[in-house]
This record gives C-alpha cells, sequence and structure tokens, in this order.
C-alpha cells in the first residue's frame, strides 16, 4: 500500500509536527498500520520523566505503547478526522500487534490529519 501522508508543521499552536494528506484520502480507508513498542506499565514512572510521555499510547490498561511510523505524531483534536484502534492478530505474538489508522470523513489533499487522544488527555497533558 503506497503512504498518501506526509509528516509537516503542524498548524495547531505549540504543536510542531503533525501528519498530513499528500493525496486524498477516503472515508474508511486505512491510513497507516504502525508497528508498536509495549513497554509494561512499571516504566511509567520512568517515561514520564523522558520526552517519550508526549508520545505514548495507553495499551490494554496494563501497558503502554509508542507507535512507531508516523503513528506517534498524529495530532490530537476533539473532532478528528481520522480514529485508531488497536489490531490484534489471533496466534502471533502480541509485539506483531499495530496501531491501525483509519479515516473517519473523506480528508483533502494537505489536510492535517488528527486523532483523538481520548477523554483525559487535555486534563493529563494541557495543564
Amino acid at each position: 500500500m503506497a503512504m498518501k501522508i506526509y509528516v509537516g508543521q503542524s498548524g495547531l499552536p505549540g504543536a510542531g509536527r503533525g501528519v498530513f494528506a499528500s493525496a486524498a484520502i477516503k472515508e474508511g480507508e486505512v491510513i497507516e498500520n504502525c508497528p508498536i513498542l509495549i513497554f509494561d506499565k512499571k516504566d511509567d514512572a520512568h517515561i514520564s520523566k523522558t520526552l517519550l510521555m508526549h508520545y505514548i499510547f495507553d495499551y490494554t490498561g496494563r501497558a503502554s505503547m509508542l507507535a512507531l511510523g508516523y503513528g506517534s505524531i498524529y495530532n490530537h483534536n476533539i473532532v478528528p478526522n481520522a480514529m485508531y484502534e488497536l489490531a490484534e492478530y489471533e496466534g502471533m505474538p502480541e509485539f506483531n500487534n499495530e496501531l491501525c489508522i483509519t479515516a473517519l470523513r473523506p480528508i483533502a489533499k494537505g489536510e492535517e490529519i488528527f486523532i483523538n487522544y481520548g477523554p483525559y488527555y487535555d486534563e493529563k497533558f494541557k495543564k
């Protein structure tokens, strides 16, 4: 599958980089399947003191994960144009799971792609 995305400067104040569509993306289209690195919850105390804390996701409540590819660079929006979900592959080792980014609506070429980090994002990181 050819990638229809690139990393560029986000239009959000203070956001830094973001992920953008390099071609039109259809509603329901898979934008990216991101390999993941899984961290044990005991590592969260250390990770929270590093830059990585801004790039990790909760992983099934018992661990954290870092999405590779562009996965951890998508910016948050309360009204996103894409969603993420964990793709788990039956019979495969857990480290083969992926974070799947899918378009919730058509996304125009040049438009920034946003996901919703969840209900606690604003409380946790906007302070």
